[in-house]
């Protein structure tokens, strides 16, 4: 009975630990064409800006004057046989999504914006 438990507990640890998170995950389901229909330059205010995404990351003032808001998210998926023992040895890994967002404001309203996102596979066994 305990050896069912133990093996339980350690079952439900590996699966809590699988899946990372971090940044605003406002960003998770938008693409390049999405930002682009909700940020207009000279339209979309800061409180548009924050209604759609959120606070952001970050904030900073540019010598000009201008204001610049950073918006950040990464997800990170381990992969099934990283949980398997010994075969997590071979295969393991995990799966990575990153997007970036960063927008210049000029008196209130959208100057410019730029948009990344990635995703990656990261092989951690020893078989790659």
């Amino acid at each position: 009975m305990r050896r069912m438990t133990a093996l339980s507990l350690l079952t439900v640890s590996l699966m809590l630990t699988g899946c990372v998170s971090s940044g605003n995950q406002a960003l998770k389901t938008e693409t390049q064409e999405s930002v682009k229909a909700k940020l207009i330059k000279g339209k979309t205010t800061k409180e548009d800006v924050q209604a759609n995404f959120g606070a952001p990351y970050s904030r900073a003032t540019q010598d000009d004057g201008n204001e610049v808001w950073s918006y950040v998210m990464h997800n990170s998926q381990m992969n099934a046989t990283s949980f398997i023992p010994v075969v997590g040895l071979f295969t393991g890994g995990s799966d990575n999504q990153s997007k970036t967002l960063q927008i210049t404001f000029k008196n209130n309203t959208v100057d410019k914006w730029s948009f990344s996102s990635g995703d990656n596979a990261v092989k951690t066994g020893i078989i790659r």
